[in-house]
């Protein structure tokens, strides 16, 4: 089950994306769950119950609380780094403003079906990556954590340091091997010893990397570029 929120104070763009996404089920062949809200506080009230998304359509131009705070709400109240937002808009020029929040993709009305097929299967695609597992031993007990819930691996000589939303770990290993066994879209090499999952990367400057809870992490020199291009590749449309 893939559950979407549709939040939007124009019902008739609420009923466009759900109807979108009802006759994209059976193209897309995955089963999907859809709530829509009318306001930025409807949404956060419900996450604050305890319900969770995969993906959100969220509109920016929101009355009291707009889009944009309601996302860094999710993000920064909710610690909610997971869910993917597709910001919705009559209006252009946000990309600065969107950035901080992390979102996968901004959207201009009116809206295009296509554009919004392309961003469930995508977001789809990152919901089945970040629930696969990694998997180590420390000691003779074996350890499985998501992979949208590590934030970065760090090499120290022959250990492996993984730091993760549950915890931290150490164990005996060396850092080609993890790059090796990760799928290549999710995390990226900053440096020899960090490897990052970008879903945790909140802001990027040449020289470093500032993650979702505050961490900074270094780029070094032979990274920078590959690092700037993956960081853009991730973020097209904004």
């Amino acid at each position: 089950m893939f559950r979407i929120a549709i939040c939007d104070d124009e019902p008739v763009i609420c009923q466009q994306i759900e109807n979108i996404i009802l006759n994209c089920q059976i193209i897309i062949n995955k089963e999907m769950k859809i709530e829509v809200f009318y306001s930025g506080e409807e949404l956060c009230a419900f996450i604050e119950n305890g319900y969770e998304f995969d993906l959100i359509f969220l509109d920016i131009e929101l009355k009291l609380i707009n889009g944009i705070e309601t996302c860094r709400k999710i993000r920064e109240e909710y610690k909610d780094d997971i869910t993917q937002v597709v910001y919705i808009s009559a209006k252009q020029g946000y990309a600065m403003d969107l950035f901080d929040s992390r979102p996968l993709n901004f959207l201009v009305k009116p809206l295009n079906k296509e554009k919004i097929i392309m961003n469930i299967e995508r977001a789809i695609l990152l919901s089945e990556k970040g629930n696969s597992f990694f998997e180590f031993n420390i000691g003779k007990t074996q350890h499985r954590l998501k992979l949208n819930e590590i934030m970065y691996f760090e090499s120290d000589d022959k250990k492996i340091r993984v730091k993760s939303t549950s915890g931290d770990y150490e164990f005996y290993g060396k850092m080609p091997d993890i790059i090796k066994i990760l799928p290549e879209k999710g995390f990226i090499s900053v440096h020899k010893s960090y490897f990052v999952n970008f879903l945790f990367v909140k802001e990027s400057q040449y020289e470093f990397l500032i993650l979702t809870n505050g961490k900074s992490l270094p780029i070094s020199q032979p990274f920078r570029k590959h690092v700037r291009d993956t960081l853009i590749k991730n973020r097209k449309g904004l």
